[in-house]
């Protein structure tokens, strides 16, 4: 993997490196063109949309793609695909952004424009081409209409989505309102690293050692039932520690990148250990992927091929994790050569298409609840879902009755009235997204509508990542990775993987940082904190480390 360095030539970027005094302009973005000058920053800073020519690209490369395939697969020959085409069109354009460089590498509304386009433009005909349906419910009499339906439900959104972004940022990002005591964060990070530790070895000693832990991870995952909190605690520590390495020795990492590389392989491997196992793969990818993002605001800029190489390994990584947690220890079998890998897919049913289409997208399963919707089937839930995502981790004790959750009003849709029976375990475990949970919630037009809140949450993360990018403060660069991800995952998730999201990724981290901060000094002679990096204008400013 490939890391290089912000700026021209490989060198540091002095602009975004440099601890800048109140009324200096903003720096430009890391690895953006410096003929963009100008014109670059204003687009980073949201006060314009998108270009004609990106608007050019972003329509014909649609076009010609969607032209080719229409072509050679008469399936493909239908209506849908117009308002398929138009949705890649309207995502396209931040991926035509990301790609000219308009973007920092993970700005939010890049990271959401370039996982959009597999949502809304190549998973739909994917579906199509593959005749891929994950659906264990009666589908619609024809599938490329209920897609097409959903299409242009999206391309709606889409259009309002473009419009709450095409509005100018007011203000200037204000200085962070506290500032990182870097001494007090090593003690309260160490502490809390030991603490998770300590819950981690709590659920080995519950378990009977090391290979009772591992058989009920791999076997009896049942018996985690209401340990809910006792794990999240013990799988939070690898990310703290991590954070705490890349602060204290981030000048070392920053002169030996080798470090960083085999820093992220361990984290992932301890991630998979401490909670991969248990059949989670967002326990061990998520943590990667915050993790990188820290190194590109903390230590040197991550180049986009590298970004790339790691979305390929984290696909492959979705698919053989897929494998492991239908078959369990059952897998090992292709390592030793007694059974092959397609024939273990075949048996789970767990393939490349299911990762690409119904883990990375939620196509098949929006266009059955539309068209569920649409001749009135199932009461609508008014936001009952969300209050149960709400409310999903409290103690049974703290509140006995809770609200239906996306289960109950899920399964009442999906399988008809009255079909929900937790006694017999008859329930649809679905993951719908944010345009399908508000369908279930407010019916049809809660598709289009839910696209205000995603602008919304946007513009806000765009924010407060720009803010953790260019100013010298640390404590924005240590909470903006789980924030800009989750709102990402926004687009295909439910509010309670959201909320389950935030508690294991952002809280524990968060508290750390909260709990080290010092009163803020004047912008003059506070401590700052500089990016490492290699020549005179990228040394880091020491005074922070006292």
């Amino acid at each position: 993997m490939r890391l290089r360095q912000a700026g021209a030539g490989g060198r540091a970027s002095p602009t975004v490196d440099a601890v800048r005094a109140p009324g200096t302009p903003r720096p430009a973005l890391p690895g953006s063109r410096s003929v963009a000058g100008r014109r670059g920053n204003r687009r980073a800073a949201g006060r314009i949309g998108p270009d004609t020519l990106t608007w050019a690209l972003a329509g014909g490369a649609v076009a010609a793609v969607s032209l080719v395939l229409v072509v050679f697969d008469a399936r493909l020959q239908h209506w849908f695909m117009l308002p398929v085409a138009g949705c890649g069109v309207l995502i396209g354009l931040d991926v035509v952004g990301w790609i000219r460089r308009q973007f920092d590498i993970f700005d939010p509304q890049a990271l959401l424009g370039l996982l959009g386009l597999h949502f809304f433009y190549l998973a739909p005909i994917l579906h199509v081409t593959l005749d891929h349906w994950g659906l264990f419910v009666s589908p619609p009499e024809e599938w490329r209409d209920a897609l097409g339906v959903m299409a242009i439900m999206n391309m709606v959104g889409l259009l309002v989505y473009r419009w709450l972004l095409s509005f100018p940022v007011r203000g200037r990002h204000s200085a962070w309102g506290g500032q990182l005591n870097v001494s007090r964060f090593y003690l309260v990070g160490s502490i809390a690293v030991a603490a998770g530790v300590l819950a981690f070895g709590v659920e080995i000693i519950m378990f009977g050692g090391l290979s009772g832990f591992l058989a009920v991870m791999t076997q009896d995952r049942e018996a985690l039932t209401g340990m809910g909190w006792l794990l999240m605690l013990a799988e939070s520590f690898p990310l703290i520690a991590f954070a705490l390495v890349l602060v204290r020795w981030r000048e070392t990492l920053a002169r030996r990148r080798s470090l960083v590389v085999w820093l992220l392989v361990s984290l992932a491997v301890v991630q998979f250990l401490v909670g991969g196992l248990r059949g989670s793969r967002s326990n061990t990818v998520w943590p990667v992927l915050l993790a990188l993002i820290l190194v590109h605001l903390v230590v040197f800029a991550i180049s986009r091929r590298a970004l790339l190489v790691c979305g390929v390994i984290f696909v492959l990584f979705m698919y053989v994790y897929g494998l492991y947690k239908s078959a369990g220890v059952e897998v090992v079998d292709v390592v030793r050569g007694d059974r092959s890998i397609e024939e273990l897919s075949s048996e789970t049913g767990r393939d490349l298409p299911k990762v690409l289409l119904n883990d990375l997208a939620r196509a098949d399963m929006q266009a059955v609840l539309l068209e569920r919707k649409r001749h009135g089937e199932g009461d609508l839930g008014y936001g009952v879902t969300y209050l149960g995502a709400v409310t999903l981790l409290a103690p049974g004790w703290l509140l006995p009755e809770r609200p239906d959750s996306k289960l109950v009003v899920g399964t009442e849709v999906l399988l008809g009235p009255g079909s929900y029976d937790r006694d017999t375990g008859q329930w649809a475990t679905r993951i719908y997204g944010i345009g399908g949970e508000a369908m279930l919630n407010f019916g049809v037009l809660g598709a289009p509508l839910s696209f205000i809140p995603l602008g919304l949450l946007v513009r806000w993360s765009r924010r407060f990542y720009r803010r953790a990018r260019d100013q010298p403060d640390l404590v924005p660069k240590l909470l903006a990775p789980a924030l800009g991800v989750a709102t990402v995952l926004v687009l295909s998730s439910d509010l309670d993987n959201i909320v389950v999201f935030l508690l294991g990724r952002f809280v524990p981290l968060a508290s750390v940082v909260l709990l080290a901060l010092a009163v803020k000094r004047s912008a003059a002679t506070g401590p700052g904190f500089r990016r490492p990096g290699r020549g005179a204008h990228a040394r880091t400013d020491l005074r922070v480390l006292r």
